[in-house]
């Protein structure tokens, strides 16, 4: 018995693992901190599921957000994940879960995200992804506060993905099929080991070391293809898509059972909570699964390059997550997707 609780719980967990592998293979490589990175003492979970050591208390009823009260009443569970590089955080990504409906909506954050923290003034401080750094205030339960503070709605879990995981995934999955857009020349001699991307244009199956090649690629050495955060995002949103689908086949067994074996994840989620998500998440269809991106515009500020989001956007696109559209007189209106559940996420 013990053996299949531990399927049902590492499924889910490898499940949403498969999706934000990815994080970390974008940029884990073609980018370098742009200054030396705070210190922070963090305490990591094990990559076992534990039970988390208490949460803090929800600020006062009459201090909430009208999208703070409904979060909190909704049966939704959220999750923030990410990948590392060094101390930076990468390419977050917002899984929010509704049970009731069986439908999950993701929401990715640019790394580069204009995000300020009284105390923390360095421009590249000043970058969402440099929250994990930050002494006392980061790490993984950094990012959970800071995140949920960013958004408006509460983070329940977090999980962290090691890049390796693609690899591996893509590899038991047997290849990714892609159409390689364009096609990509870049070397890296300085990396370690030296990095070597020579992918040419049209459609293929890769193998799992090409397609993180695939994902983290940037620029071409001749710079005649120059890509940003914002304009990949595309192709890792159809690198999850892809996946999803073969993994939710026949391979998921095999797909769990790498996961499991080569320990690519860190969470806090306590068994109890991951068996009640894996159970009714291992049945999720790929129709069920919705991509979003912060909306906004890079720019320039003093020297250093942000993504300045949309805050109207935003609290529109995390409305939608939880039923409601925002009218023209700024009255919510409850769409046909609205879960009518109001049962709690420690009771489902």
């Amino acid at each position: 018995m013990k053996f299949y609780i531990k399927v049902f719980i590492i499924s889910f967990i490898g499940f949403l693992a498969i999706f934000t592998g990815v994080l970390f293979a974008i940029d884990s490589i073609m980018d370098k901190p742009e200054i030396p990175i705070a210190t922070v003492d963090t305490t990591e979970p094990t990559t076992e599921v534990i039970d988390p050591e208490g949460g803090g208390n929800v600020g006062e009823d009459d201090q909430r957000t009208e999208l703070e009260k409904i979060a909190e009443d909704s049966p939704r569970i959220n999750i923030i994940a990410f990948g590392l590089n060094g101390q930076l955080a990468d390419t977050m990504m917002l899984f929010s879960y509704d049970p009731d409906l069986n439908r999950m909506d993701i929401l990715s954050i640019p790394r580069d995200t204009y995000h300020h923290i009284e105390g923390y003034d360095d421009p590249a401080y000043k970058k969402m992804n440099a929250t994990y750094g930050f002494a006392e205030i980061g790490g993984v339960n950094g990012m959970k506060k800071v995140l949920s503070e960013f958004l408006g709605v509460p983070i329940d879990y977090y999980l962290k993905v090691d890049f390796e995981a693609v690899r591996a995934v893509v590899d038991t999955l047997g290849g990714y099929e892609v159409n390689v857009p364009f096609d990509m020349k870049y070397d890296d001699y300085y990396d370690k080991p030296p990095l070597h991307i020579d992918l040419k244009k049209g459609p293929q199956v890769l193998n799992g070391t090409d397609t993180v090649k695939y994902l983290r690629f940037r620029k071409n050495n001749d710079e005649s293809i120059m890509e940003g955060d914002v304009q990949r995002i595309p192709r890792q949103q159809h690198f999850v898509s892809t996946m999803m689908s073969k993994a939710l086949s026949s391979k998921l067994p095999s797909v769990i059972n790498t996961i499991i074996g080569g320990k690519y994840v860190q969470t806090d989620m306590t068994i109890e909570e991951a068996l009640s998500l894996a159970i009714k998440g291992a049945s999720i269809e790929s129709d069920d699964i919705h991509f979003y991106m912060l909306e906004g515009e890079a720019k320039m500020i003093k020297g250093s390059s942000y993504w300045i989001h949309d805050p109207a956007s935003l609290e529109k696109t995390l409305y939608g997550f939880y039923g409601f559209t925002i009218g023209e007189d700024s009255t919510l209106e409850p769409t046909d997707e609205a879960s009518t559940e109001t049962t709690t996420k420690s009771g489902n």
